[in-house]
């Protein structure tokens, strides 16, 4: 089954929704800016503490992933910032116990559960029901596959054991074949 795949354009949609001037919104573009920037499963975004992420040095380490599996990955600049700027200006006001070092919080101070990562997905993407927390992974790959990043880099970033499961990202879409076909076909450059 194929999943659906956002469009960059639908993807930078959902992260321009949330409301930075209230302490669920910042949380929320951490968390969207964090997904579409490392490819995490929604159980990784969940199980993430404070000290699994290095702003400085924008590297996430995800713990304990599919498979039992731990593994470093990249952020970008932007899910950088954003994390930065939820620590500072909203988990402190989330946050209810002091020794909680769970990185999103929810309303009531506690950790938020892989399913309610998804439900702040599908809160932002109402434009489209399709649009699931997995579908934001799959667009990562898919879009970075299409800008020419290596299969092989891919599939590190999405901690997959075996080439065939990142495979799947690379189904080609008819315009993306006829794109690559008028790029680089001799007859058809000349």
């Amino acid at each position: 089954m194929m999943r659906y795949t956002p469009t960059e354009t639908e993807v930078l949609e959902i992260l321009n929704k949330p409301d930075s001037s209230t302490m669920k919104g910042i949380r929320d573009k951490a968390i969207i800016e964090l997904l579409y920037s490392s490819a995490l499963r929604r159980s990784e975004v969940s199980g993430l503490a404070i000290d699994h992420i290095d702003i400085r040095n924008r590297t996430v380490r995800v713990i304990n992933g599919k498979g039992g599996k731990d593994r470093f990955i990249p952020m970008t600049k932007k899910a950088a910032y954003s994390i930065r700027l939820y620590l500072e200006k909203a988990r402190p006001l989330l946050a209810k116990d002091p020794n909680d070092k769970s990185l999103f919080l929810g309303e009531w101070g506690r950790r938020l559960s892989a399913g309610m990562i998804n439900e702040i997905i599908h809160n932002y993407a109402k434009f489209n029901p399709k649009i699931s927390a997995h579908s934001i992974r799959h667009a990562t790959a898919t879009h970075m596959l299409k800008r020419g990043a290596n299969i092989i880099y891919l599939q590190t970033l999405l901690g997959h054991s075996s080439p065939k499961t990142t495979q799947i990202y690379t189904r080609l879409y008819p315009k993306d074949l006829i794109q690559a076909y008028k790029r680089f076909h001799p007859r058809e450059c000349a």
